[in-house]
């Protein structure tokens, strides 16, 4: 699961990322409402903790705008702010979820478990797993699986998060710049060739665990999960 943190207090930003890949969260942050919309809008994350009080755009704004352009992915607000009217246009904006300044970093992580667990109920993911085909991904144990067999397969951090993003997108073409984003981060100097090492280690997990799903690669762009079939 990959996290975006629009906070313009660089020392909370960094701390707030800090503890949520302590927590085993993928995390990319910004300090400015502007730049913050554009990640959003980028598509690679699965949750966003939003500062109300930012430049450029303030966080009101970033999320009624983001609203407006159907993104659906959860948004907590964090702000300084405490008054009842402050709380109520931010939920009445689309917000799922209001913290307020000075928190702790373990109750913002447990309202983080509480909104994605709400999340999870949304999409219908029962049992906590991922699923294209035969091919099962559990998101709590990082694990792999194949529903026709029952045998599974232990995935390393990053093994487990790109194939969620494919899983997730399941039938669309990914691009290596994408996948990249995804899972090393804005700041990352990771070389493009590293996707096609990973591909290679989970498309050998895939073989073990015997899934008719599989990762294809389209020549000269990227990679696309297919589901399979038992024929195939």
């Amino acid at each position: 699961m990959k996290i975006l943190v629009i906070e313009d207090e660089a020392g909370l930003r960094d701390a707030v990322m800090e503890s949520l890949r302590q927590a085993g969260y993928l995390a990319d942050g910004t300090g400015d409402g502007k730049t913050g919309l554009d990640m959003i809008r980028s598509g690679l994350y699965d949750l966003v903790i939003l500062d109300v009080i930012l430049p450029e755009i303030g966080g009101f704004d970033v999320l009624a705008i983001a609203r407006k352009l159907h993104v659906t992915i959860p948004i907590m607000l964090v702000t300084a702010l405490s008054q009842l009217e402050d709380k109520i246009e931010g939920m009445d904006s689309g917000a799922d979820d209001y913290i307020t300044k000075p928190f702790e970093m373990q109750e913002l992580l447990a309202r983080i478990r509480m909104v994605t667990r709400r999340q999870r109920a949304k999409d219908e993911r029962n049992e906590n797993l991922l699923k294209a085909g035969d091919l099962v991904l559990n998101i709590l144990t990082f694990q792999m699986g194949c529903r026709s067999n029952r045998r599974t397969v232990q995935l390393a951090k990053k093994e487990y998060h790109m194939l969620e993003y494919l899983m997730t997108n399941r039938g669309q073409v990914l691009t290596r710049e994408q996948i990249t984003l995804r899972v090393w981060g804005y700041e990352s100097e990771t070389e493009y060739n590293n996707v096609d090492v990973y591909i290679s280690y989970l498309r050998k997990k895939m073989k073990y665990v015997k899934t008719h799903a599989n990762i294809s690669t389209v020549r000269g762009v990227g990679y696309r999960l297919e589901e399979g079939s038992p024929d195939d």
